[in-house]
């Protein structure tokens, strides 16, 4: 913590630093689960869900891909298996970047209260 964040504390009563506190940064566990809050929630556990069901199929096919007895097989096992660990990286980066736009929003808010508050008090 800065030192302007350390004045801004002392300058809010136990109001505004309870209510400022639901907006404090978040550890990785809490981002993560996070993003199954709110309008989208249903949205991210679609796609866990979604995710789970490519990683196994790209197990599988990679299974397959080493169980292969001719060339054309193999091709065709790698290729899936290629293909759906894609579709999982996709869908990773979709979370790592939503947990991303969660906390600038969770910061945009923090500043939105503080300069509210900070108008309360000049007028």
């Amino acid at each position: 913590m800065d030192d302007l964040d350390r004045k801004i504390e002392e300058a809010l009563n136990a109001e505004d630093r309870s209510l400022l506190g639901s907006f404090e940064e978040q550890g990785l566990f809490g981002q993560v689960f996070g993003i199954y809050s709110g309008k989208l929630g249903g949205i991210a556990l679609f796609a866990t869900l979604l995710t789970l069901v490519l990683f196994g199929g790209a197990v599988y096919c990679g299974w397959q891909f080493f169980e292969a007895t001719t060339a054309i097989d193999a091709a065709r096992w790698g290729a899936g298996a290629v293909m759906l660990m894609v579709m999982v990286g996709f869908l990773k980066i979709w979370f790592w970047m939503r947990m991303e736009s969660n906390r600038i929003l969770r910061e945009v808010k923090r500043l939105e209260l503080q300069l509210a508050r900070r108008q309360g008090t000049q007028a």
